[in-house]
């Protein structure tokens, strides 16, 4: 794919939160982050490494991200506001209007400030504004995975 990262992001550090002397791995959620910028990919998939997210992808565009969507099966997409081609609004909308990507979770990151409504319309799962606090971001990440997983259980 063009535009593709190795996975798990290359260049990250894993981490390792330890909680009673044992290792948690949050595993089971596959999480594609898309940005154009590689710095903010960088940074997303390093608050979801650190916070325990092991199956984590970065993609630089948005016509990747679809092709990958249909390779692989992703829990959520995280992806970057304005970008180009496509940008994360449009992401958004052929994610959710395709029967077989229907159900995957997106989380919208934007410079811009009050554009809450247009994500939700466009479909968005969760909105967030730059810059990001990773515990922010890790509550999101949870609140959208892991609130519709309880509800659909």
């Amino acid at each position: 794919l063009q535009g593709r990262a190795l996975a798990g992001c290359a260049g990250l550090r894993s981490a390792s939160v330890r909680s009673g002397g044992t290792a948690v791995v949050r595993t089971g959620k596959r999480i594609l982050i898309v940005d154009d910028a590689r710095t903010m990919t960088n940074i997303v998939a390093q608050i979801l490494k650190d916070a325990n997210y092991s199956d984590v992808d970065c993609l630089y565009d948005g016509v990747s991200a679809l092709a990958a969507l249909r390779q692989k099966e992703y829990d959520l997409v995280i992806t970057d506001w304005q970008m180009q081609p496509i940008s994360g609004v449009e992401l958004t909308k052929l994610i959710k209007a395709d029967a077989q990507l229907s159900q995957v979770h997106v989380i919208l990151i934007t410079g811009l400030h009050g554009k809450e409504d247009e994500a939700w319309l466009g479909g968005a799962d969760g909105y967030l504004t730059k810059p990001i606090e990773p515990r922010d971001l890790v509550q999101k990440v949870e609140d959208v995975l892991f609130t519709v997983t309880r509800l659909v259980s």
